[in-house]
C-alpha cells in the first residue's frame, strides 16, 4: 500500500479530507470510480424518451424560482438542446437556490417524467461543472461524487482527474495483475493497468464496459476465495450429534406411504443427499430452493426423522406465527404415526406459565422437535442436544439471527429453505459457501393457475366472478397493499373497503379480515376459520404471502398489483392452485403505472415459473430491493453489479475452485477478506 501522504498528488489538507472519505492510499484513489459518465457525443432525444427513464445530461440553468401551491418548491429551469427541463426540489430549497443560479452549468441525473406538458426531474443528482471542467476530457466525461467539503478545498472533478492521471504515470507500471496472460486472453480481459486507465479516462462507452468487466472479475475472485475458505473451514469442524443407523428406513417409509401424494424424483434425490450428509462427521450447510408448492417442507421433515429417531433435537424457525402454526398443524397431522414423538410450538405470545413448561421440556430433551419464530433464538431457550436446524423463508432472517439459532447446538447440520427462488448470480455470491439443492418440479395433480390483468374500472365483473366460484363451494382471497388509507397514496386499502365488501358487494357470504395489526390470537382464529371453510372470502394484506395452504381456495384477487414486487406477486399467486380445481389469479392494476410496474405485471402473465420470474425481478429491480443483501456482504461490492456481471461471477467461482495456483498466490499475498473490503489487491503487499 502506498499512502497518499507519501505522494505529491494532493495538498496535506486535501489528503485529510480524502481520508475522511476512506481514500487513504493510491489503491483507494484508483478505486474511487466515477459514479456516472456523460457522453457528449450522444444527444438525448427527449421526444422519444420513456417515462421514468433515468437520464444524465449537461445543461445550463436559465432561471431558479420558488413556487407556491400545496407545497412550497424550488423550480429550476434549464435548457437542453431545444427542450426546457424543470428540476423540482421540495427539500433543501434555500441551499439549491444558492448554488443553482442562472448561468451555472451542471450535469444532472434523475428519473425524467412528463408533467403538465413539461419535462421534469424531481430532486436530481447534481454535479456543478466549473469553467475548465471540460479541459483534458474526451467525449466521455467521468463524474465523481464531490461533496461540499471536497469542493471547499478545491477537490473538484478536474482535480481528481489530474491526480488520477499523475498517479497512473508514476505507479501504473507497479500494479499487480493477478491474472496470467493466458487467462486474460481466454476471457478477453484487459490488463489491470489498462482497466484502471480506461475506467477513469475512457475514449468511448465500450472502454467503460471492458474496464468494469475486468475490475468486477478481480473483485469476484476475492469474494469467491472468501466463500471457498468458509466452505472448507466448515469441514474442519466435528459434529457431536450424528444420527446412527441412518439407513434404517422404518420411520421414513411409514411417513412416505402415508403421504397423500407421491414424492417427485427431485424430492427423493434431495432427501437422499441430506440423509447421506447427515452421517458425515462435519456439519453440512445447505440451501434448499424450490418454486411455490414444490414440496420443500416434506423434504425437510423426512430428513428430520433421521435425527428424531436417534433422539437428536430438531429446530424449525419460521418468520411469522401464521407460518409457524401451519408447520405445527401439518407436522402434528403427519406425526400421528409416531405418537411418542414430542413436538412443541414455541411462540412469543405463549402465556408465561405455558412457556416455562415448554422450555423445561426442551432443555430436558423430552421435546425433540421444536417449531417457532424468532422466539427460538432467545437466551432462555436452551436445547439439550440440538443437531439439526431448519430455517424456513431464510431471507426474512438476518445472518446474526440464523447464527444465533445455530449456536444453540453443537455444530448442528443446517438447512435453509427459500420459497422465493434466487437468481443464479446471487446464489453464486450471497450463498456461495453453501451447497445448493433445487426443486423445480411440482407434485403431480397440481392445477395450472390462470393469470389475468384488469383495470380498477373492471372490479364489478371481478366481484361477480368471485360470487360465482364461492357459490360453487370454492373460497377466495382479496389482497390489499395497505391496511388503512394514507394521505401519501391513492392506493386501495383493506379497512376502508372491507365494510363495503361485506355489506354490499358480497352480502350473504361469510367474509374474514386478516392483517398485521391484528393480535396473534385474532390472526390464528381467522386462518382457522378459513381453513375450515367457515370464512368463504378472506380479505387480507400480504401476511398470507407465504405458507398458507388451503386447497379449496381457487381465486386470488390482488388489488393495486403494480405496487408489489414480482416475487411477492408470484408468492401470492401460489396461495391458490393447491387443490384439484381450476384456479385463477386476478391482478388489478392502478391508473398511470410506471414502466417498471408494467414490466412486472407482464412477466406474471408470461410465466408461472418462479425461477424465471426471480431472474426477471432481479433484472428489473436489482438485488438490494429483493433481498437484504447487506446481511450477506453483497452491498460491500464496490464494482460488481450482479445484473451485469452474473456470468463472470460463475467464471470467477470456477477459476478459484479449479486453479489452486491463482487461489494460493492471492492468499499468500494478502488476507482475502481484508482485501475484499478494500476492493481488491492492486499492489504487491
Amino acid at each position: 500500500m502506498i499512502p497518499l501522504s507519501q505522494t505529491e498528488l494532493f495538498s496535506s489538507k486535501q489528503i485529510q479530507i480524502l481520508q475522511k472519505k476512506g481514500i487513504k492510499t493510491v489503491t483507494d484513489l484508483f478505486l474511487y470510480l466515477p459514479r456516472r459518465y456523460v457522453d457528449r457525443s450522444k444527444k438525448l432525444d427527449l421526444k422519444n424518451i420513456h417515462a421514468d427513464e433515468i437520464i444524465t445530461f449537461v445543461a445550463q440553468i436559465i432561471s431558479a424560482d420558488i413556487a407556491y401551491g400545496r407545497k412550497r418548491r424550488l423550480v429550476i429551469k434549464c435548457r437542453y438542446e431545444s427542450f426546457t427541463v424543470h428540476l423540482v426540489f421540495f427539500q433543501g430549497i434555500n441551499y439549491y437556490k444558492k448554488i443553482l443560479t442562472p448561468g451555472v452549468e451542471a450535469a444532472f441525473s434523475g428519473k425524467i417524467e412528463y408533467f403538465n406538458g413539461v419535462f421534469q426531474i424531481l430532486h436530481p443528482e447534481i454535479e456543478i461543472l466549473t469553467g475548465d471542467e471540460f479541459i483534458h476530457t474526451g467525449k466521455i466525461i467521468p463524474l465523481y461524487k464531490i461533496t461540499d467539503q471536497m469542493r471547499n478545498h478545491f477537490l473538484t472533478n478536474r482535480t481528481i482527474r489530474k491526480a488520477m492521471a499523475d498517479a497512473l504515470k508514476i505507479y501504473g507500471n507497479q500494479l499487480f495483475d493477478q491474472l496470467d496472460d493466458p487467462y486474460k486472453k481466454m476471457f478477453k480481459f484487459l490488463s489491470i493497468t489498462d482497466a484502471i486507465t480506461k475506467i477513469h479516462f475512457p475514449e468511448n462507452m465500450e472502454d467503460i464496459s471492458k474496464a468494469q468487466k475486468r475490475l468486477a472479475f478481480d473483485e469476484l475472485i476475492f469474494f469467491s476465495i472468501i466463500m471457498l475458505q468458509k466452505k472448507e473451514s466448515r469441514k474442519k469442524i466435528k459434529k457431536i450429534f450424528i444420527p446412527q443407523n441412518i439407513f434404517s428406513t422404518q420411520w421414513h417409509e411409514l411417513l412416505t406411504e402415508a403421504l397423500p401424494f407421491k414424492l417427485t424424483e427431485q424430492q427423493q434425490k434431495a432427501v437422499k443427499h441430506l440423509i447421506d450428509s447427515a452421517g458425515q462427521i462435519f456439519p453440512f450447510s445447505v440451501l434448499l430452493q424450490g418454486d411455490v408448492g414444490s414440496g420443500k417442507t416434506i423434504v425437510a421433515l423426512l430428513t428430520a426423522l433421521y435425527y428424531l429417531q436417534n433422539g437428536i433435537q430438531v429446530a424449525v424457525m419460521a418468520p411469522t406465527e401464521i407460518l409457524a402454526r401451519q408447520h405445527y398443524r401439518n407436522i402434528i397431522n403427519y406425526f400421528t404415526l409416531f405418537p411418542l414423538l414430542q413436538t412443541e410450538l414455541l411462540l412469543s405470545t405463549d402465556k408465561s406459565s405455558e412457556k416455562k413448561i415448554k422450555l423445561d421440556r426442551v432443555e430436558n430433551g423430552d421435546t425433540l422437535l421444536i417449531i417457532g419464530t424468532h422466539t427460538l433464538i432467545q437466551e432462555k431457550v436452551i436445547f439439550k442436544n440440538l443437531g439439526f436446524v431448519i430455517i424456513d423463508e431464510q431471507h426474512r432472517f438476518g445472518v446474526e439471527q440464523r447464527e444465533l439459532l445455530k449456536k444453540k447446538g453443537y455444530s448442528p447440520d443446517f438447512l435453509m429453505m427459500s420459497a422465493t427462488p434466487i437468481p443464479r448470480s446471487l446464489t453464486l455470491t450471497m450463498y456461495g459457501d453453501l451447497e445448493q439443492l433445487i426443486l423445480s418440479e411440482k407434485p403431480s395433480g397440481r392445477q395450472s393457475i390462470e393469470t389475468k390483468l384488469f383495470e380498477e374500472s373492471e372490479l364489478a365483473g371481478i366481484y361477480r366472478a368471485i360470487i360465482k366460484y364461492v357459490s360453487q363451494g370454492r373460497q377466495a382471497y382479496i389482497v390489499y397493499p395497505l391496511i388503512e388509507e394514507t394521505e401519501k397514496t391513492s392506493w386501495s386499502s383493506l379497512v376502508s373497503d372491507y365494510e363495503n365488501l361485506e355489506k354490499n358487494i358480497f352480502q350473504g357470504f361469510r367474509l374474514g379480515l386478516l392483517h398485521g395489526n391484528l393480535s396473534a390470537d385474532e390472526k390464528e382464529k381467522a386462518m382457522e376459520k378459513f381453513n375450515q371453510g367457515l370464512i368463504q372470502i378472506l380479505v387480507s394484506t400480504t401476511v398470507i404471502e407465504v405458507g398458507v395452504d388451503v386447497p379449496n381456495a381457487t381465486v386470488m384477487v390482488i388489488r393495486n398489483a403494480d405496487k408489489f414486487g414480482l416475487s411477492q406477486l408470484h408468492q401470492l399467486r401460489g396461495r391458490v392452485g393447491r387443490g384439484k380445481e381450476k384456479s385463477f389469479c386476478v391482478l388489478v392494476k392502478s391508473k398511470n403505472i410506471t414502466s417498471e410496474a408494467e414490466a412486472r405485471l407482464n412477466a406474471m402473465l408470461e410465466s408461472d415459473d418462479g425461477f424465471y420470474l426471480a431472474q426477471k425481478d432481479f433484472q428489473i429491480r436489482g438485488s438490494g430491493e429483493i433481498f437484504n443483501t447487506r446481511q450477506a456482504g453483497i452491498s460491500e461490492f464496490k464494482i460488481v453489479d450482479l445484473r451485469r456481471d452474473g456470468e463472470i461471477a460463475y467464471l470467477a467461482k470456477e477459476l478459484v475452485e479449479t486453479n489452486t495456483l491463482i487461489k494460493e498466490r492471492i492468499i499468500d499475498k494478502c488476507d482475502g477478506k481484508a482485501s475484499f473490503s478494500k476492493g481488491f489487491l492492486l499492489f504487491k503487499e
